[in-house]
């Protein structure tokens, strides 16, 4: 086995322990949301007013999948929507005081859980992941515009 699949392997299951702990966070602060519903709201409370095309495109889905998982957040009382002033085809998303209190605290569990996660490391290991998870959301950033296309297509 090469070192890039190790490399690659390595990168995978830890991306399903992340997934796992998302689940489980969003899952424990509501049973009412999925995390496609939830991750909308999260893009919504990050970068307030936006539209749902916006939110399709951070997300890398259809516009018409979002405006359903929007919808869903509005009936919950987590999101408002407004039209637009300056172009009234487009709606304005923003979440609502209840929705910013969700985000904050699936936040506050997510910290908590990975905490104690990274606890359960000696200091040099703890060290050498924070230097590695900082690396690789900087590589992430970077590479952010050449991959959303890519899940698009595969959508």
């Amino acid at each position: 086995m090469s070192s890039e699949s190790d490399a690659t392997g390595a990168a995978l299951a830890v991306l399903r322990a992340m997934v796992t702990i998302a689940d489980a966070t969003v899952g424990r602060n509501t049973e009412q949301l999925t995390l496609t519903q939830f991750r909308a709201l999260r893009v919504v409370a990050d970068r307030t007013p936006v539209t749902v095309g916006k939110v399709a495109r951070e997300l890398a889905l259809n516009p018409s999948s979002v405006t359903r998982a929007c919808d869903r957040l509005v009936t919950l009382n987590l999101l408002e929507k407004a039209t637009n002033p300056l172009n009234r085809r487009e709606t304005l998303l923003a979440p609502t005081a209840q929705g910013r209190r969700l985000v904050d605290r699936v936040d506050r569990d997510r910290r908590q859980v990975l905490a104690a996660v990274l606890d359960r490391l000696d200091a040099d290991d703890r060290a050498a992941a924070e230097a590695a998870f900082a690396r690789f959301a900087d590589a992430v950033k970077a590479y952010e515009t050449d991959f959303h296309p890519l899940l698009r297509d595969a959508t």
